[in-house]
Formats: structure tokens, C-alpha cells, sequence
């Protein structure tokens, strides 16, 4: 395969949720006041009773004082026949037809603000069938401005909506999946949202957009067949998203590939029948700048190779690329944001399947670095190919490397599904993406890089490293040093292992079962 590069025109097709995104998508608008729609749906987000009283209250002295005071009536007669009113939803009737009015309680005690707000229009984005009109003025949370506020209510209004539109996979053959991706992944496309603020709050609808439109796109490819996204599809979806945005873009095959000796990628393909490839996208945000690299997992199936995975362990196992989806949606987030930062998205995409060409345990494989591998475990196959990807960041100038993966199980049975696992050889950059990952409402908890977990992959005869340690204590640990084994003194690096946290794993009121899209916030909010 040759290597190509692409550079067109630019042609941004910026699908804000201002109204300029062609149907394809839930809109978002703004208005100073509350304004009269048929068959109106007012949702009045509050924490405490006393609280919303009062701005209905203030609202009655402005604009159209008569519907705020019937609704502080309705509210009060609400709080009269129970306590806590909870969400309530109730009726009034106008000479213009009907006004349905939710009060909307955000659930307090031992969650955060954020996290009570992200999880009560989670939950309405996905009930949500019509339009409506949301007052955001007045609405007060410890710790948040007000832009902040609209821009959680509209990412988790996305978020909630989110389903996979398995209908469209029969459209999909002889077609791009780029071309089809607004219809493969359905957001209550028909929806019109209005925020009610008296402050412009404009430019944080549309980057709220940015963020909940992209994050759905990293879901929709977790959530593909495994058959309709492999290495090839997959690289016409990023070549396609460079020439949709102007960017350059390189896709190496297996003949460039084993001229960089890239031993890791091809050695985990070599028991599928499609090439392996390696991908890259450049953002210059700006000229002279240091280059950071996103990196991302792309095993488009996991089989396990001839460590084969039981049944129950090889269900969603086409998930094993959600760190990729995840990647590329957070370098498209901060391409449309226009981030200062000169930004290089990695992608190797794999299969990890059985065949004559496979890797066999004890073969032993020689690294783009130079390294030398002794393959014990088939299914550590992610670490194989992210060593190769870490030293071609490095190759093309990074200076600061995230790399985000669906890596171990040790990960998972350490933190649960809702805690993301991070590792990082340099303080202040690890200190400053936790604390935007909370920002993010994105959980994340810090694990060791230690020595004692680096002599683990020096337990080999006839190689530099070992890809596993036999052991099995600390694997997490372990996998991730062994990728700081690839990275250079000078250097800064945070790796993600998301294997718990990649894949909703049951449907809730807040979400659909499937791909999450975790810590696509937490990195493109870390490139801002």
C-alpha cells in the first residue's frame, strides 16, 4: 500500500447545534425570554425549593409576568401536597393552548453539582421526543459559572440521546462510513432546544456541540459490527475526516510498515487476512509550537490470537478500539475548537486473530525502536502495537505524548467501570489532566510506575523485554511500564487504560448500552 498524503482545500463542515446543521443533529438556540410554542415543554432545573421560588420570583418582575407567576403557583401547590417535589411535571392551560411545565430537581447529597446536573439531563435527553425550552437563568451550582452550567446540560443532553442506528448498516456497503456517519448514530435529530438566559450564551452552546457531537461519533465506531470496521474502513474514516477538515494525513501500510521494522503492529496482524496500518493526522495550531501526540488503540477485534478468549471473554471484543474512536474524536474536537496546539493523532489498526502467520508464544519480535520482544502472552497484543506507535510519535517530534487504551482487565478489577486508570512519568502535566478531567465530570485515578514492575519484563532469555509478566500481579502496572519502556528522558506521557470504562455495559435512564466515548472530554478539553 503507499503511503499518501493528503492536503486539500479546507472545508469545514461545522455541525453546530446554532441551526446550521442541516437536521442531522438536536439543535440547540438561545433566547433572553421565555416565548409561547405549541405544544410548549418548559423544563425549570433547581436544587432546592426555597431556591427556585425565588427566580420565579425575579422572572415574574421582567418579561411575561403572568406565566412565570402561575407557574410559581403551580410550583407552590406542587410543594404543598409532598415535600420534596422531585421531578414533577404538570399542566397549565393558556388561551394559546396548553404549557407543560417539568420542575426538575437536581439530586443533591454526596454528588457533586456537576455531576447531579449531568445526570438529571442525561437522563431528559434520552426521554426527550419534542422540543423544548430550558430556563437556565437564575440557576446557581457551588463552584460553576453559567457558562459551564449550559455546556454540561447540553454534552449530557448528547450524551442521553445517543443510539446506535442499526438500521443504516444495510446503506453502508459500497459506501465510506464517513459519509454515513450522522445517520448511523441517532440524537433526537428532530429536537429544537432552547436555553432561557439573559446573558448571551452563544459560543458555549456551539462548543458544547462540538464536544456532545464528536463524543457520539467515537460511540458510533465502538459500536459498529466488527466486519464493517476493520483496518481498511477505518482508515478511510480518518482519511476522509483529513480531507474534511484540510488536514494532512498519512496511512502506512504492511510494505512501509516492515521497512520501519515495525515488528509490534505486524506481528499481532499476522494471523488476519486484512493489512495492518498506521495512521497519522496533523493539526498545526500553531507554527513553531511543540507537538503533542494523541495516541490511540486501534485492535479493531480482539480474538486473544492463540491464548484464545473463552466465549463470555471474547463478547465485545470489537470494542478493543474504543481508545482509537475515542482519540480521534478528541483531535477532531480540538481541530474544530482551533486549538493552539500542534497536534499529531496516531492510530495502528490491527486484528488479533489465529492464522498460519500469527504470533505464537515465545516467538520473539524485534520493535520500530530497536527493542526486542519475547511475545509471552498473544493477548497483551495492545501493549505490542502501541510501543511502536509511542516511538513513531517520537520519530515525528512529539514532545508530549497521551496514549489511550482499552489495555488490561487488571485495570478493570482495580477501579470498577466508572474509574478510569492514568499513569504518567511527569507531575504537573499528570496533576493538570486530573484536574480537567474533573472539570469533565470524567473519573480518573493515578497508578504506580515503579521499578519493581519494570524488572517483571526483564524475566526473559531471549529478548529485551517480555510482553507479560508471568506472575500476573500488577498487570496494569506492568502494561504500562512496559510502554514507559518506549518512552524517551525528554519526554512528557500519560497513558489511560479504559477497560472499564470504554463500554456502557447495560442500558440505563442516562445512557444506551455500548461504547462510552470516556475520556474524549477529559483530552480534548487538556488541548484547549
Amino acid at each position: 500500500m503507499e503511503k499518501s498524503i493528503i492536503k486539500a482545500e479546507r472545508q469545514y463542515r461545522r455541525l453546530y447545534a446554532m441551526g446550521a446543521c442541516m437536521g442531522k443533529t438536536m439543535k440547540f438556540t438561545e433566547n433572553k425570554r421565555y416565548e409561547k410554542a405549541s405544544d410548549d415543554l418548559l423544563v425549570i432545573p433547581y436544587r432546592e425549593a426555597e431556591e427556585l421560588k425565588e427566580r420565579l420570583k425575579k422572572l415574574a418582575g421582567g418579561p411575561s409576568p403572568v406565566i412565570w407567576e402561575k407557574i410559581l403557583h403551580v410550583f407552590e401547590g406542587v410543594l404543598k401536597r409532598q415535600k420534596n417535589a422531585g421531578q414533577q411535571t404538570v399542566f397549565l392551560k393558556e388561551e394559546e393552548g396548553s404549557l407543560c411545565v417539568t420542575f426538575l430537581m437536581l439530586e443533591q447529597g454526596r454528588k457533586s453539582g456537576l455531576e447531579s446536573l449531568r445526570d438529571a439531563f442525561c437522563t431528559f435527553g434520552r426521554e426527550l421526543s419534542g422540543d423544548c425550552q430550558i430556563v437556565l437563568e437564575g440557576l446557581q451550582l457551588p463552584g460553576l459559572q453559567e457558562q459551564e452550567i449550559a455546556e454540561a446540560i447540553v454534552k449530557a443532553m448528547y450524551y442521553g440521546a445517543y443510539s446506535f442506528a442499526a438500521e443504516k448498516i444495510k446503506e453502508l456497503p459500497g459506501k465510506r462510513i464517513y459519509s454515513l456517519r450522522d445517520e448511523l448514530k441517532e440524537e433526537k435529530k428532530s429536537c429544537m432546544v432552547t436555553i432561557i438566559n439573559s446573558t448571551p450564551l452563544g459560543k458555549s452552546l456551539a462548543k458544547a456541540a462540538d464536544y456532545g457531537q464528536c463524543i457520539n461519533y467515537a460511540r458510533m465506531l465502538g459500536d459498529m459490527p466488527a466486519n464493517y470496521l476493520r483496518a481498511k474502513e477505518f482508515s478511510g474514516y480518518l482519511e476522509d475526516l483529513a480531507r474534511d477538515y484540510g488536514l494532512e494525513c498519512e496511512i502506512l501500510g504492511g510494505q512501509e510498515l516492515s521497512a520501519l521494522h515495525s515488528g509490534g503492529i505486524l506481528g499481532v496482524n499476522g494471523g488476519s487476512t486484512e493489512e495492518a496500518r498506521l495512521i497519522t493526522l496533523y493539526y498545526e495550531g500553531l507554527k513553531g509550537a511543540p507537538v503533542t501526540a494523541l495516541v490511540g488503540k486501534g485492535v479493531m477485534f480482539d480474538s486473544g490470537g492463540y491464548h484464545l478468549k473463552s466465549l463470555s471473554s471474547m463478547d465485545g471484543m470489537k470494542y478493543d478500539m474504543c481508545g482509537a474512536a475515542n482519540m480521534a474524536a478528541a483531535f477532531e474536537i480540538a481541530v474544530r475548537q482551533k486549538s493552539k496546539k500542534n497536534l499529531l493523532l496516531i492510530i495502528p489498526a490491527v486484528e488479533n486473530l489465529i492464522g498460519p502467520s500469527a504470533l505464537r508464544m515465545g516467538d520473539v519480535i524485534t520493535t520500530m525502536s530497536g527493542k526486542t520482544v519475547e511475545v509471552y502472552n498473544t493477548d497483551a497484543e495492545g501493549r505490542l502495537i502501541l510501543c511502536d506507535a509511542l516511538t513513531y510519535a517520537k520519530r515525528k517530534g512529539a514532545k508530549t505524548i497521551l496514549d489511550l487504551a482499552t489495555l488490561t482487565n487488571s485495570c478493570r478489577k482495580a477501579l470498577g467501570d466508572e474509574i478510569s486508570g492514568i499513569y504518567s512519568n511527569e507531575e504537573a502535566i499528570c496533576r493538570a489532566f486530573g484536574e480537567t478531567a474533573k472539570i469533565q465530570g470524567e473519573k480518573v485515578w493515578r497508578l504506580p510506575l515503579d521499578e519493581c514492575y519494570h524488572r517483571l519484563l526483564y524475566r526473559t532469555q531471549t529478548a529485551d523485554l517480555i510482553n507479560y509478566a508471568p506472575e500476573g500481579d500488577g498487570a496494569a502496572n506492568a502494561a504500562a511500564c512496559f510502554l514507559e519502556e518506549f518512552i524517551e528522558e525528554d519526554t512528557a506521557w500519560i497513558h489511560m487504560d479504559i477497560v472499564g470504562t470504554s463500554v456502557n455495559r447495560s442500558e440505563s435512564s442516562m445512557h444506551a448500552k455500548g461504547a462510552s466515548g470516556i475520556l474524549t472530554a477529559s483530552v480534548a478539553a487538556f488541548l484547549e
